[in-house]
């Protein structure tokens, strides 16, 4: 009776996971608000019974979702800073990362986001978290030399997140990619905080991407 339980809830879980990752990459394709739930279900071969089951309805999903994505970029981070030299290094690797997400994901999925109180409360939770641990990867870069001392960290560590929520409510979305902003934010806020030794840094960072580039374009 215990094993069937077991594999029951094992069953159970494996299903969540599915769900979980279908619905990310429909979400973030298409937007949340027009996927529907019975789309999910349908996709999935999985009855709607049991998707309710598993999520009381679409926010619950989305918030899981948000967690599945926060926990994959933890992951993504410890990984490159256990390989990385120096914290510029780990923040531009990271930043890589972050825009192969951005030309994945559709300008609706930030917007629609908006429309979930729980999913806002996280994201806001989350946010404060990353601002706090932003302030030692600053501390780091000053000690080892790559970041300016003569920098007031409290508010630049706002600065990234406050451009891009103002630049995803304006019009230059619809001129620009989210990628493409996204880099621009970055690399302006970088090579601001950096001193001499950063800034060779994040130019020997920028040629070899753009030689990746070339060499994968042909």
């Amino acid at each position: 009776m215990m094993n069937s339980v077991k594999k029951k809830k094992a069953d159970k879980t494996i299903v969540r996971e599915h769900v979980v990752q279908a619905a990310a990459k429909a979400f973030t394709r298409k937007g949340v608000k027009t996927v529907r739930m019975d789309d999910i279900a349908a996709d999935l071969s999985i009855s709607k019974r049991t998707l309710y089951e598993l999520f009381h309805d679409k926010e619950d999903l989305l918030l899981d979702v948000m967690r599945l994505h926060r926990e994959e970029m933890k992951k993504s981070m410890e990984e490159i800073a256990s390989k990385a030299e120096n914290v510029l290094e780990v923040i531009l690797r990271f930043y890589q990362k972050s825009v192969q997400d951005f030309q994945n994901t559709n300008r609706k999925f930030f917007e629609d986001m908006e429309k979930y109180p729980r999913v806002v409360a996280y994201i806001a939770e989350s946010r404060k978290e990353n601002l706090d641990a932003a302030m030692e990867f600053y501390q780091k870069g000053v000690n080892q030399g790559i970041f300016r001392k003569d920098v007031n960290y409290a508010i630049v560590r706002v600065m990234v997140g406050e451009q891009m929520d103002i630049l995803l409510r304006s019009e230059i979305c619809k001129s620009y990619s989210l990628a493409e902003i996204y880099e621009t934010v970055v690399f302006m806020h970088m090579r601001g905080i950096s001193t001499e030794k950063g800034l060779k840094i994040v130019d020997n960072f920028l040629h070899n991407q753009k030689g990746e580039e070339y060499n994968k374009n042909g």
